[in-house]
């Protein structure tokens, strides 16, 4: 197994990393890894994961950046929670550019160990791997659902519960949710009835930003803000 090298600040890492691309890529799709690149990075300097808020005050009273004092360990940290929370959550983009961020991501964890700058950690490739294949896909199934609710307003409700909800069963034509942020006496709301095209695309485990409203015929959905794998 390789031994990572040191002394690269994440800043030089995707600088190299972004001219090694640049030499195999046509401009068109170089520039997609330029934008995934820069949306990681602000990631990155947003959120510091795995670092303390002391030494977040500390490194920016000192005027220096996370991308300008950590180095390849810390490059990896962030992977997972830029895929399935910030792209899907923060970054008002298209399907195209949510695949995008996928395959840049794969490929940045790839270039890492082949340069010798990262150990190969099976965990974080199938983490990753897993995440930036569903990531395009809960985008698809936001874009159904939107398009669905507009064409089928619910119906008069009464209860609405608002938040975050995990999917724990899917049958076709019926949804599930469990309540993870949100203010909710249910352990579980459902059956939820949807199009059955709708319910073959979803997965459990995947969370749905939105709310949920009680009718005389049982839950229906009434509003959905994101989806995250």
């Amino acid at each position: 197994m390789k031994t990572p090298k040191p002394g690269k600040t994440i800043t030089q890492l995707f600088e190299e990393f972004l001219a090694d691309q640049e030499a195999r890529l046509s401009p068109k799709s170089y520039d997609k890894y330029e934008q995934i690149v820069h949306l990681y990075r602000t990631y990155l300097e947003s959120y510091w994961p795995n670092h303390s808020g002391k030494e977040y005050s500390e490194i920016t009273k000192a005027k220096d950046t996370y991308c300008g004092t950590f180095g390849a360990e810390e490059i990896t940290y962030g992977f997972s929670e830029f895929l399935d929370y910030f792209m899907p959550h923060k970054v008002m983009c298209g399907n195209e550019t949510m695949k995008a961020a996928g395959t840049v991501i794969k490929k940045l964890a790839k270039w890492l160990v082949v340069k010798g700058y990262a150990e190969d950690d099976e965990s974080i490739r199938d983490r990753v791997s897993v995440t930036a294949r569903d990531l395009p896909a809960s985008q698809k199934l936001l874009d159904q659902l939107d398009d669905w609710l507009a064409e089928n307003p619910p119906e008069e409700y009464g209860k609405e519960v608002e938040g975050h909800f995990y999917v724990s069963r899917v049958e076709p034509g019926k949804l599930w949710l469990e309540p993870i942020l949100a203010d909710s006496d249910d352990r579980e709301i459902g059956p939820i009835p949807l199009p059955q095209k709708i319910t073959r695309a979803c997965k459990v485990g995947w969370d749905i930003g939105g709310a949920v409203g009680k009718t005389a015929q049982g839950w229906r959905l009434v509003e959905v803000w994101n989806i995250s794998p």
